[in-house]
Order: structure tokens, then sequence, then C-alpha cells
């Protein structure tokens, strides 16, 4: 069942099942705390990102797993242009990312999850997500910084201090390819990451980020109270 949930079906977007079912149980059973699925970057995809990522700021909500592509279809939808809706990348985009979601909520056992697309990206700092897991994809612009802790001083981050001293080697960091999904283990320990100063600057990515349903709830408890 694990294997049909985790194939993506569009060409463009295949996922070696056998090697994404070993990533994810390696991310629950041992002492990792990100695994990233490779992925090709499909053709014309920058060009249709390009046509509206300037005039989108985020969509949120909840997709559950037995009804994903109809889900994320009904948070996005009011967003995006009647010219962008019939742009035949569109139905495309939406399929994937409701198959990463399916994906996600069998990782997590879970029949509903918190999804979340935008451009308004604000972790400039260096930063552990205290979350149990958090996917990120990004499907236009540069992705997310990540600081292997080989060239942290964590230290230096559990005390505030700023990026410069949090980092011991510049050389070291490297940067989540776009269309890759990248799954984080959450809490102090996580591996540090932050939003690239292109995409503080301008908002000049899309990203997808995808937590467990309670996360989501949290927010909206929080602004109830």
């Amino acid at each position: 069942m694990v294997h049909r949930i985790c194939e993506l079906r569009l060409k463009p977007m295949n996922i070696d099942r056998v090697k994404l079912l070993n990533k994810l149980l390696d991310l629950k059973k041992k002492k990792k705390y990100i695994e990233v699925f490779k992925r090709k970057t499909p053709a014309n995809s920058d060009k249709f990102f390009a046509e509206f990522f300037q005039s989108f700021s985020s969509a949120v909500g909840f997709v559950e797993y037995s009804n994903a592509q109809e889900d994320i279809e009904s948070i996005i939808e009011s967003h995006f242009s009647s010219t962008v809706k019939l742009n035949p990348f569109y139905k495309l985009w939406i399929r994937d990312m409701s198959e990463v979601c399916k994906i996600f909520c069998k990782f997590l056992r879970n029949d509903k999850i918190s999804f979340w697309i935008g451009t308004h990206r604000g972790c400039k700092r260096f930063h552990v997500d205290m979350v149990p897991y958090r996917l990120l994809l990004t499907y236009f612009g540069k992705g997310t910084e990540i600081l292997p802790n080989h060239a942290a001083d964590r230290n230096a981050f559990q005390d505030g201090k700023t990026n410069n001293q949090i980092v011991k080697n510049k050389a070291a960091i490297r940067h989540l390819q776009k269309w890759d999904i990248a799954v984080f283990k959450g809490g102090n320990n996580g591996i540090l990451h932050r939003t690239p100063d292109s995409a503080l600057i301008d908002n000049s990515s899309i990203l997808m980020r995808l937590d467990s349903s309670s996360f989501l709830e949290s927010l909206k408890n929080t602004k109830i109270q």
C-alpha cells in the first residue's frame, strides 16, 4: 500500500518508490534529521510560476488523504486568475501537490495534514522547527538553506546570536533544489535551516509547507483565544 501511495504518476515527477520508502523509514528509526528526495524540474515550470508569483501571497488549509486534490483546489483557486487556471501546467501542479500530501499523510499515519503554499517567507535566522516532522518543497526560486551541524555553532544558536556567529563555515551551506522533497525532523536537535536572502528580499519563490494537522489547529486555537 505504501508503495502505491508513494508513486507520483506524472512522468516528470516520478519517485523511486523503494528508495523513498527506505528514506522515510531511516528518518523515523535512525538519528537523522533530514531526508531529501531528488526530483527533476519539469520543463516549462519556471515559465508557469513566473507568470503569477509576484501577485500571489499565500494560501492555507487542511488537506485530507482521501480528498487531497479537491482540497488543494478549494484552498488555492481564489488566488489565481482564470488565465492561470486554464494553463495545463496548473492541473499538473495541483496533482503533484496532492500526491506529495498523500505521501506525507501516509508517512505521518494521519488522515489529514496542514497545508501552506506561498511566496512570503520570513525565516531569516537559522533555526529549527519545533514540530515532529515538516515537509518543505520549493516549486520556484531558491530553496531553503541547510546548515550541517559540523559547520554550525549550536551554542551560538541556543544563545540567540546572529547568523554570522552561528555559521562556522559558509562553504558548507547548501540549498534544497527546486521540486526536491525535503522532510525535516523537528525539535531542539533538528538541523538548522533558513530562508535564502533572495526569497526574503523580493518573495521570488514559491514554497509548499506540510505539517501534521495539529499544527494548523493550534494556530487557529491561538487566534481564537
